[in-house]
């Protein structure tokens, strides 16, 4: 099949009319994703068009393949290596699809920017053709445990609450004004809660899959301490409102845990109960 660019837009409204669809005739939907020389890390523009194929609300009917592949300029070993990097990124991001076989395939005959690419196959599980040596990948069904620190009426040591509403700026550790509302929240629950310590875990968006604990720079220090410094942060705010700083810890988590929802939700920081004195 010819690869045809086609915009965001286009992609969005396409899966919408796919996921409409999904009881007609045979049907398969090619997504390319496009990437610079050597790089294999997911783009704003990459999770923008995976969005599209996540927003497919009858995930079960699908199959999905994954296939990565670079241009010939290089190494061929640090090619196949670069085309698995690119499909492993892809595939992790779609984990709640059932995935066929993906792989990186190393490079294409040609030194062509579009070749530099990850192709997803999306089609109906009706109309798949086994191949002998094919790998299944059943869909990993994460359940959201949506708990805000109000809702934590007897906490209790290791309970850890996702502050889903502070929000950082791209590349700094400076708290968007939208945050206030759960800062605010988050304080009131400490101030209700004197007998508990707690630490703060700071989180990146848009790591390393294969180097997770290498954070990222912060642009406002040039300091590599990113997460870290988001966890700072909200330790500042609470201890300037009143809060002890010896019930507090902070700590930077990098790219460990991603939670593959995209980067304004991996810019963030949640708060773990240490104690319960």
């Amino acid at each position: 099949m010819v690869y045809n660019p086609l915009t965001v837009k286009n992609w969005t409204i396409l899966f919408l009319l796919f996921t409409a669809s999904l009881s007609a005739q045979k049907s398969e939907k090619k997504i390319t994703l496009l990437y610079e020389n050597d790089a294999y890390q997911l783009t704003q523009e990459h999770f923008t068009l995976l969005d599209s194929i996540k927003k497919i609300e009858h995930k079960e009917l699908v199959d999905v393949h994954v296939e990565g592949y670079t241009n010939n300029v290089g190494d061929k070993a640090y090619n196949l290596e670069l085309s698995r990097k690119r499909a492993e990124n892809v595939k992790r991001f779609l984990k709640e699809f059932t995935i066929v076989s993906s792989k990186g395939y190393g490079e294409l005959a040609s030194e062509s920017a579009n070749n530099r690419r990850v192709d997803i196959l999306v089609h109906l599980k009706t109309d798949h053709v086994p191949v002998d040596g094919e790998i299944i990948e059943v869909p990993i069904l994460e359940v959201e445990k949506k708990s805000s620190s109000i809702s934590l009426l007897k906490p209790k040591k290791g309970d850890k609450i996702i502050l889903e509403g502070i929000r950082f700026y791209t590349n700094r550790d400076v708290i968007m004004d939208e945050s206030k509302e759960t800062l605010e929240e988050l304080l009131l629950f400490l101030e209700t809660n004197p007998n508990i310590r707690f630490k703060l875990l700071g989180h990146i968006c848009c790591g390393d899959w294969n180097n997770p604990v290498l954070d990222a720079r912060n642009t406002r220090t040039g300091k590599r301490n990113l997460s870290e410094a988001r966890a700072q942060a909200v330790r500042n705010y609470l201890v300037k409102n009143g809060i002890d700083k010896r019930r507090i810890r902070h700590l930077g988590m990098a790219y460990k845990y991603p939670t593959g929802k995209g980067d304004m939700f991996d810019r963030r920081v949640e708060i773990e109960i240490t104690a319960v004195e």
